[in-house]
């Protein structure tokens, strides 16, 4: 369940980006890095909880690596 949440608001984080690359190409949104982050969390949840170490260690790289994301692109505003 927390897996179809999680990846739920990835896609809705996609489509955000989508909208957002359409008005100004080239450009990488703080909401889209926010929101995909959100998602990834409820994936690094309940991967750790199914006992999916491995999963759940991948997607916390994933994570590190959007919130870094996220920092660099605020910073630069």
């Amino acid at each position: 369940m927390i897996t179809n949440i999680g990846l739920s608001i990835i896609v809705i984080a996609w489509i955000f980006q989508l909208i957002v690359s359409l008005r100004k190409p080239h450009t990488l949104s703080t909401g889209f890095i926010a929101i995909y982050s959100i998602g990834v969390i409820f994936l690094v949840i309940d991967s750790f909880n199914a006992g999916m170490n491995t999963l759940g260690n991948i997607n916390a790289i994933s994570l590190i690596a959007s919130l870094s994301a996220l920092i660099v692109n605020v910073v630069k505003k």
